[in-house]
């Protein structure tokens, strides 16, 4: 009798495993659609060639992705949900409004700082997948994950490669349709303080979620260090003769996290998983953002702001770092903790 109750204990935990790696993976195709669908958008806007391009094969392969995802799910008895996950509302990237008053090749480098921040969401994503799977011993999940991952990679790699040539291609743009270098500046500096605004509140509101306070010290630390950075800028824009907006930048609205319902019915590990795949997304998307205002101020001549970004920039890189090292040991302790209490 005792011997039908261990095994009926490990068939529960099993059925369990199998579920919550089907959610995961219902997660990951959701994503991958949206991603498919936007970076097609954004292959047909703005007006550089390369860019558009890159961004349309982008959105092919993210096709084949969340196919090749679709049939393993279906081979494990699973059907994708025509709902969004929280990742899929959170990397939208539907308010492209926000970008009013942006000129057509300056849409274009926003668009490559979305996608460099998509890419390093969906690496979090499949490296959260890989080592549940791997945890739960279900080793083609796993290796699918880690194949995409690496794709994921690519594309980023790819982004990063070309930003610099697209800043320079939006400046020249900007400064022959009669903006000066000084005005590009206080536009490309507001935008970032919007975003560093934005991104302050919502590490607050993920410093107190969940139950493992290391991560919750990451995210109320840097939430400072946040704080700290969009002060800095305040008082770099007001010498440079500007004043801070009420206007969101379209990396502030893309990453406002909104739609937390969408995390309803996902325990606390699985919650905190998810923010700190999020953060690992804004972390990059600001890494992108300094990257490119670093190169306008380079174009501008103004080395005080460039020295300015460059160190928040720092700061960004090092807090991605620190976040990316907690992603899979929280996605193994998900695991883990099913099997504790089978």
């Amino acid at each position: 009798m005792y011997g039908n109750s261990k095994g009926s204990r490990r068939r529960c935990f099993m059925t369990a495993i199998e579920n919550r790696i089907n959610t995961y993976l219902e997660d990951t195709i959701s994503a991958e659609r949206n991603f498919e669908h936007a970076l097609a958008s954004f292959g047909e806007a703005g007006e550089q060639g390369k860019v558009q391009s890159m961004l349309s094969s982008f959105s092919a392969k993210a096709k084949t992705q969340h196919e090749r995802l679709t049939q393993l799910l279906e081979r494990r008895g699973g059907s994708p949900s025509t709902a969004k996950t929280i990742l899929a509302q959170t990397l939208a990237f539907t308010p492209l409004s926000a970008q009013i008053g942006q000129g057509s090749s300056e849409k274009n480098t926003q668009h490559l700082m979305v996608t460099f921040a998509a890419a390093a969401a969906e690496m979090a994503m499949y490296e959260s997948l890989a080592v549940a799977a791997m945890t739960a011993g279900d080793t083609e999940v796993a290796s699918l994950a880690r194949t995409l991952q690496s794709e994921e990679q690519d594309d980023y790699n790819q982004v990063w490669s070309i930003l610099h040539e697209s800043v320079r291609e939006s400046f020249e743009a900007a400064t022959a349709s009669g903006s000066s270098p000084a005005e590009l500046i206080r536009t490309y500096v507001q935008d970032a303080i919007a975003a560093e605004n934005s991104f302050e509140t919502q590490l607050n509101g993920f410093s107190k979620e969940g139950n493992d306070p290391a991560i919750q010290s990451l995210f109320a630390e840097h939430a400072v260090e946040t704080k700290g950075q969009y002060e800095a800028l305040t008082t770099c824009l007001e010498a440079l003769g500007g004043s801070t907006s009420t206007f969101k930048s379209l990396l502030a609205h893309v990453f406002n996290f909104a739609p937390k319902i969408a995390q309803v019915g996902y325990d606390a590990e699985e919650r905190m998983t998810q923010n700190l795949m999020m953060a690992f997304a804004v972390e990059n998307a600001e890494v992108a953002m300094y990257e490119c205002l670093a190169e306008s101020c380079r174009l501008a001549g103004d080395a005080e702001t460039e020295s300015l970004v460059l160190r928040i920039q720092q700061q960004e890189k090092a807090t991605a770092e620190k976040v990316w090292s907690r992603i899979a040991p929280k996605a193994e302790q998900s695991i883990l903790e099913l099997r504790s209490a089978a």
